[in-house]
C-alpha cells in the first residue's frame, strides 16, 4: 500500500452510478495492476487478505469503513464524492474473516444491489479519456444510449454487452417516448413494468406468421459470432422496447383507463374481448392490426390480470387500490436472464453443445404448494367427470376434500395463478373462474341439460317443462337480461334465451292437479311408514317432496273457501282418517305417542301412568282432568286406547291424593336447618356440598367452533327449540318475546344476530356455528329489518292458504295489516334490497306489479325541488346548471349536485332521480359534469371562441369519448 501511494497515477474519477468493483477495475488499470492485485492491497491486513467471495466478471463488492479510505487515497476523490457517485458504496458494512482491519466482500448476480448493465464505451470514453470497459447501475430508461445510439445489454457471466443500434432507429425514438412518460405521468415507472411482463409473454408465445418487426429486429442486432437461438433469449428486451414503452404509455394514460371501465360496465371481465377498445388502440399504437383478434380470447396473464385489477379497484378508489393496479404478480414477472442463459456464450460450431441448465424455481412457490394444487386438481377432475362442470358450492366436500373451499381459493388467485396451473383448471371446465357466483353456473348447466332431454326452452309459455325452481330461475334471468354479464347473456342464448326471448319470457306457472297428485303418492309412502299423517310438521321433506308445506296448504284450505274438492279429501281420509282433525294438531301428535306407548304396556290409571313415561303420563293426565271438556271424536279415541269414563275419574282422584301427601314436607327442617347453614356456611346446601368436595376442573380451551366444549349442550337445546319454532312456522324470524315450550327463542335468536351483527362490523369472519341457523332457515338474519321478514312470512302463508292475493286489484284491502304491507313494498320496489326483490317475485310481486301501483297521494320530501328543476329545465333546455346557481331563492345547483353524490350509490335510483330523468336524461352523464356543460354552451352559443376550442379538442379525442357523447355531438352536427 505505502509503494501504491508513493506511485499514484494520478486523480481517477467514478462515474455516476457506477458498480464499485467496476470502478476499482479501472483504477487497477491506472496503476498497471490486475485487479486482484488491488483489492489485496485494499484489503491487506498484515500481509493477509481481508477479502471474502469469489471474483466473477458480474461481480459487486462490499467495503467497509477502513477498506473505503484506502480507495479514497488511491484514486485522489473525496469520499463524500464517490458516495455520491457510486450506488454501493456505502450499502453495507462487512464482516472479514480477520478481526479489525479493512474488509471486501464480493457479491454476483443481476440483483446484488440494483439491476446494472455496461456503460456506454462513447461516454466512457469522452468522461475518462480512454476506452476502458466499465458497468453502471442502469434503470429501465438508461439501457438506451441515444447519443452514441447504444443498447447496453446485461449479460450473466459476463460485464455486459453494447449493442450498436444503427439499424434501430425505432429504439431511440421509444427511449425518448420513454423518458417522456416518466416526466409526464405519476405513474409511468410501474406502468412500464407491468408493460414489460406484457411484451415478455407474448415473447415467450409462438411469434404468428404476421408478426415481421420482431424477427427482422432480432437480426438487425444479432452480433455476427452469437448464435441465433442464444441470441432470441439474450435480446428479449432489447428486441421488444418499443413495444413495451407503446403499451406503457396507453396503460398509463387516464383517459384509456376511464375508456376501459366504460366499455366494462361494472363487470369484472371475463376475457379481454370484454374491451375491445383497448386492444384496438393497442394494435394501432403497434402497428400490428391482428393483435387484437390474437387478444380478444385470452382470459389470463398480465394484461388481464391489470385489466380486471383496474375494474376491482373502481369500487374502492383508495391509495392502497391504486397501488394494487400496478402490482405484478411473481408469476407474470419475465424470468431473469440469469435462469435463463447458459454459464457462457456458445461459440459457432462447438462440439457437442452443453447440455441444458435446470430452470429454476420462481420465487414464491414451493414444492408443498405445488402438491396441493396437484391433489385438488385430481379431486376436480373427479368432480368434473361426474357432473360435468367445476361450479362445486363452497361447502362442498366431495370424498371427504374440501373441493369448494379449494376451488374458491383459486377463483379468488386466478389473476396471479402460473399460466400452466389456470391452464390445467381451463382444460377441464372453461367457465371455473367465471366473474359471477358458481350457483349461477350451476343452475346453467341444470337448464342446458333440462334443454338437451326435453327440448328447446317455451320462455313465453312460462317454461312449462321445467321443474318449478329451475322455471323460476329462469324467468329471473329473463327480467334482469340487460344487466347481466355479457358472458352470461351468451351462456343463455346457447340455451336458447336472447334478448327478444327474454323480453316475450312470461312467469312460470304450477299444475295443481300434477301436483296434487305427485304430493298424495309422498303422502301414502309416509303413511305407509309412519301409519299417519299427523307427525308431518309444516317444514317436513320427503324424498325432496316439501311434505309438510303441502300438507300445511291443504289443511288451511279445507278450513276456508274455496274449499279442496271432495274427491281430493276423501283420498288423504283414506290414507289418515285424522290427518287434519278438528282440534289442534299438537294434540293428535300427542295421542299418536301415547297410542304406541299403550300398545306396549297396561294402563295403570291409580299410579298416575306411571309406567308410560313421564311425557305421554303427563299427557294423560291433563286429558283425564279435562275429560268433560274434550270433543265427543277426541274421548272416542281415547277410549280406543283404554281411557273411558271410569278410567279417567280414577286418574283424577289419584292426582288429587298425590297432591295433599307431601304438603308438610317443606315444613322439616326448621330452626335446625338455620342453625346448621349459619354453623357452617361452606356447606350449605347439596350443590355447595359437591363443589367443596369435588376438585376444580381444569379450564378447556375454546373450540374452534365458536363455543367452549361446556356450552355446546346449551346450544344444541336452543338449536333444537329453534328446529321445532321452524317446523311449525316455517321461518326463525320470532319476535323478541317469543317464548316456545317455555324456552326464550325469540330472546336468544336476537342476541345471536346482535352477535353476526357486531363480528361483521369488526370485518370478522361470521362464526362457523351460525351456518346451522342457516341451514334451518336462509334468512335467520337478513340485512333488512325483521318486521319486513315477518310481513313477508305473513303474505307467504296468506298464499299458500290459498286466500285471494292480487296485489294489483288491491286485495287483500290496503287497510288491512297485510294490505298495507304490500302497498309499501309495491311503492317502494325500487330502493328494496335485491334479495327482497327476489323474495317478493316468489309471492307474485314484480317489478311489473310495482310498476302498475300509483304512487302515493302525499307530496315527496323534494317536491318542491323538482318543481324547481322542471322550471330551469324549460328556460335552459338542460338540468345541468353550475352549483351555485340559485333560482327563485332555492340552491338549485347545489341540490343537483348533491343527487349527483347520492345517485352513485350502488342502489337503484330514488323516485326524485327518476324525476330528474324524466325531466333530462342527462342530468347525471357518465362522464365529467363540466364536460355537460360546455356540450350546452356550444350548443346554445356555437360561435363563442370558447366552444370552438372546446369542438377542436373533441375532434383530436374523438375515439377517447363515451359512445353516449359521440351521439350528442352528432345531433349538433359534429362528426369524427
Amino acid at each position: 500500500m505505502p509503494s501504491l501511494i508513493g506511485g499514484a497515477a494520478g486523480q481517477v474519477a467514478p462515474l455516476h452510478g457506477e458498480l464499485t468493483l467496476s470502478f476499482l477495475t479501472r483504477l487497477a488499470a491506472r496503476y498497471h495492476l490486475a485487479i486482484r492485485d488491488l483489492l489485496a492491497a485494499v484489503t491487506d491486513v498484515g500481509g493477509l487478505r481481508n477479502l471474502t467471495g469469489m471474483l466473477y466478471p458480474d461481480s459487486e463488492i462490499h467495503l467497509n469503513a477502513q477498506a473505503r479510505a484506502r480507495v479514497s487515497v488511491l484514486c485522489g476523490v473525496a469520499p463524500h464524492v464517490l458516495e455520491r457517485a457510486l450506488p454501493a458504496w456505502t450499502r453495507e458494512e462487512p464482516c472479514g474473516r480477520y478481526e479489525g482491519g479493512p474488509v471486501g466482500r464480493l457479491m454476483r448476480g443481476e440483483q446484488a444491489v440494483a439491476a446494472w448493465g455496461p456503460a456506454c464505451p462513447g461516454c466512457t470514453a469522452a468522461r475518462t479519456g480512454r476506452r476502458v470497459p466499465a458497468r453502471r447501475y442502469l434503470g429501465p430508461e438508461e439501457r438506451v444510449c441515444a447519443r452514441h445510439r447504444y443498447w447496453l445489454l446485461f449479460l450473466p457471466h459476463t460485464s455486459g454487452l453494447p449493442v450498436p443500434l444503427t439499424g434501430c432507429p425505432e429504439v431511440i425514438e421509444a427511449h425518448r417516448r420513454h423518458v417522456r412518460l416518466l416526466r409526464r405521468s405519476p405513474t409511468g415507472a410501474q406502468a412500464f413494468e407491468v408493460a414489460r411482463a406484457v411484451t415478455g409473454t407474448w415473447w415467450e408465445q409462438p411469434w404468428p406468421g404476421e408478426e415481421q418487426q420482431w424477427p427482422a429486429r432480432l437480426e438487425v442486432t444479432r452480433p455476427a459470432e452469437a448464435d441465433p437461438g442464444w441470441w432470441k433469449v439474450a435480446a428479449r428486451d432489447l428486441v421488444a422496447y418499443p413495444e413495451t414503452v407503446a403499451v406503457a404509455r396507453v396503460l398509463a394514460n387516464p383517459r384509456w383507463q376511464q375508456h376501459t371501465l366504460t366499455q366494462a360496465r361494472g363487470h369484472l371481465p371475463y376475457r379481454l374481448g370484454e374491451i375491445p377498445a383497448l386492444l384496438a388502440e393497442l394494435a394501432d399504437q403497434l402497428g400490428r392490426p391482428w393483435l387484437g383478434r390474437r387478444l380478444a380470447a385470452d382470459t389470463h396473464g398480465p394484461l388481464f390480470a391489470w385489466a380486471h385489477s383496474l375494474v376491482r379497484i373502481h369500487a374502492a378508489p383508495t391509495p392502497a387500490a391504486h397501488k394494487a393496479l400496478w402490482k405484478m404478480p411473481p408469476t407474470h414477472r419475465p424470468r431473469p436472464l440469469g435462469d435463463l442463459l447458459p454459464g457462457r456464450r456458445p461459440d459457432p460450431g462447438s462440439e457437442p453443445p452443453a447440455p441444458p441448465r435446470t430452470v429454476k424455481r420462481l420465487r414464491g412457490h414451493s414444492l408443498q404448494a405445488e402438491h396441493a394444487f396437484t391433489r385438488g386438481l385430481a379431486h376436480a377432475r373427479l368432480f368434473h367427470e361426474e357432473h360435468g362442470h367445476l361450479a362445486v358450492p363452497k361447502q362442498d366436500t366431495p370424498g371427504g376434500y374440501p373441493l369448494g373451499q379449494w376451488l374458491a381459493n383459486q377463483r379468488a388467485e386466478h389473476p396471479r395463478m402460473p399460466q400452466r396451473q389456470f391452464m390445467a383448471l381451463a382444460v377441464l371446465d372453461p367457465w371455473w373462474n367465471a366473474p359471477w357466483n358458481p350457483r349461477w353456473q350451476r343452475l346453467w348447466h341444470q337448464a342446458a341439460q333440462h334443454t338437451r332431454t326435453h327440448g328447446r326452452l317455451k320462455a313465453a309459455s312460462g317454461f312449462p317443462t321445467a321443474e318449478i325452481n329451475l322455471a323460476q330461475w329462469l324467468y329471473e334471468q329473463c327480467t334482469r337480461y340487460g344487466d347481466l354479464h355479457p358472458e352470461q347473456q351468451r351462456l343463455l342464448t346457447q340455451i336458447g334465451i336472447d334478448s327478444s326471448t327474454a323480453a316475450a319470457a312470461r312467469p312460470p306457472r304450477r299444475s295443481y292437479a300434477e301436483r296434487f297428485q305427485t304430493g298424495l303418492a309422498h303422502a301414502a309412502a309416509y303413511a305407509a311408514q309412519y301409519g299417519q299423517l299427523a307427525t308431518v310438521g309444516q317444514r317436513t321433506v320427503h324424498d325432496g317432496f316439501p311434505l309438510g308445506n303441502w300438507l300445511a296448504l291443504l289443511r288451511n284450505r279445507h278450513r276456508d273457501r274455496p274449499p279442496v274438492p271432495a274427491d281430493r279429501i276423501q283420498a288423504l281420509n283414506a290414507l289418515d282418517p285424522w290427518w287434519n282433525p278438528p282440534w289442534n294438531l299438537k294434540w293428535q301428535r300427542s295421542y299418536n305417542h301415547a297410542q304406541d306407548a299403550a300398545a306396549d304396556h297396561p294402563l295403570r290409571p291409580e299410579t298416575g301412568f306411571d309406567n308410560l313415561g313421564d311425557i305421554t303420563a303427563r299427557w294423560l293426565r291433563v286429558q283425564c282432568s279435562a275429560y268433560d271438556q274434550l270433543h265427543p271424536q277426541q274421548r272416542q279415541l281415547l277410549a280406543d286406547i283404554g281411557i273411558t269414563t271410569e278410567v279417567a275419574r280414577i286418574a283424577l282422584e289419584q292426582a288429587r291424593t298425590a297432591s295433599k301427601t307431601p304438603a308438610a314436607a317443606p315444613a322439616v327442617g326448621g330452626q335446625a336447618g338455620h342453625a346448621r347453614r349459619t354453623a357452617d356456611p361452606a356447606t350449605t346446601g347439596p350443590r355447595r356440598v359437591r363443589r367443596a368436595a369435588e376438585p376444580k376442573r381444569p379450564r378447556e380451551p375454546r373450540s374452534r367452533l365458536g363455543h367452549r366444549p361446556d356450552l355446546r349442550p346449551g346450544f344444541e337445546m336452543a338449536l333444537a327449540h329453534a328446529r321445532s319454532w321452524h317446523a311449525e312456522h316455517g321461518h326463525l324470524a320470532a319476535p323478541r318475546d317469543t317464548l316456545h315450550n317455555g324456552y326464550p327463542l325469540g330472546m336468544w335468536l336476537f342476541s345471536q344476530r346482535n352477535r353476526a351483527k357486531q363480528r361483521a362490523r369488526a370485518g370478522q369472519p361470521p362464526s362457523p356455528h351460525l351456518t346451522e341457523l342457516a341451514v334451518i332457515d336462509p334468512w335467520w338474519n337478513p340485512p333488512w329489518d325483521l318486521k319486513w321478514q315477518r310481513n313477508y312470512y305473513r303474505a307467504r302463508d296468506h298464499i299458500e292458504a290459498g286466500n285471494p292475493f292480487d296485489p294489483v286489484a288491491r286485495i287483500p284491502a290496503p287497510s288491512t295489516v297485510l294490505g298495507s304491507w304490500i302497498t309499501r313494498a309495491c311503492l317502494q320496489y325500487d330502493q328494496l334490497h335485491p334479495d327482497q326483490q327476489h323474495l317478493l317475485n316468489a309471492v307474485g310481486i314484480t317489478a311489473q306489479t310495482a310498476e302498475q301501483w300509483p304512487p302515493s297521494p302525499r307530496p315527496r320530501p323534494h317536491a318542491k325541488a323538482v318543481a324547481h328543476a322542471r322550471t330551469w329545465a324549460s328556460e335552459h333546455g338542460h338540468l345541468c346548471p353550475p352549483i351555485k346557481t340559485v333560482h327563485d331563492g332555492f340552491p338549485l345547483g347545489q341540490w343537483l349536485d348533491r343527487q349527483r353524490e347520492l345517485a352513485k350509490k350502488p342502489s337503484s335510483p330514488s323516485p326524485t332521480q327518476q324525476a330528474l330523468a324524466t325531466i333530462d336524461p342527462w342530468w347525471n352523464p357518465p362522464w365529467p359534469i363540466l364536460w355537460q356543460r360546455a356540450y350546452h354552451h356550444a350548443h346554445t352559443h356555437p360561435r363563442h371562441p370558447t366552444t370552438r376550442h372546446w369542438l377542436q379538442k373533441q375532434h383530436r379525442t374523438w375515439l377517447l369519448l363515451h359512445p353516449d357523447q359521440r351521439h350528442l355531438l352528432t345531433k349538433i352536427g359534429i362528426t369524427a
